[in-house]
């Protein structure tokens, strides 16, 4: 069984033609701010973890703007 983060699958099935939402990487405070102003309007913050249940424990977060982008991804330990 192969262990892929969610963006890595996301690359894997867009390089083999499939359509996948928008999306960034960041690893920290300051690239998740980076990504909500360049996309603009409301975004997810999501942990990568190989866990299921993120949402239950905090691990998926909505941001309406790039400084709730900045509290979420803080909260989570992104510095």
């Amino acid at each position: 069984m192969a262990r892929l983060h969610e963006y890595q699958g996301k690359a894997i099935l867009a390089a083999n033609g499939f359509q996948t939402p928008r999306g960034r990487t960041a690893s920290s405070a300051e690239e998740a701010v980076a990504a909500a102003k360049e996309f603009g309007g409301e975004v997810v913050i999501k942990s990568q973890a190989w866990t299921t249940g993120r949402a239950g424990i905090g691990g998926v977060a909505f941001a309406k703007t790039a400084d709730d982008a900045h509290s979420h991804a803080e909260a989570h330990g992104w510095r």
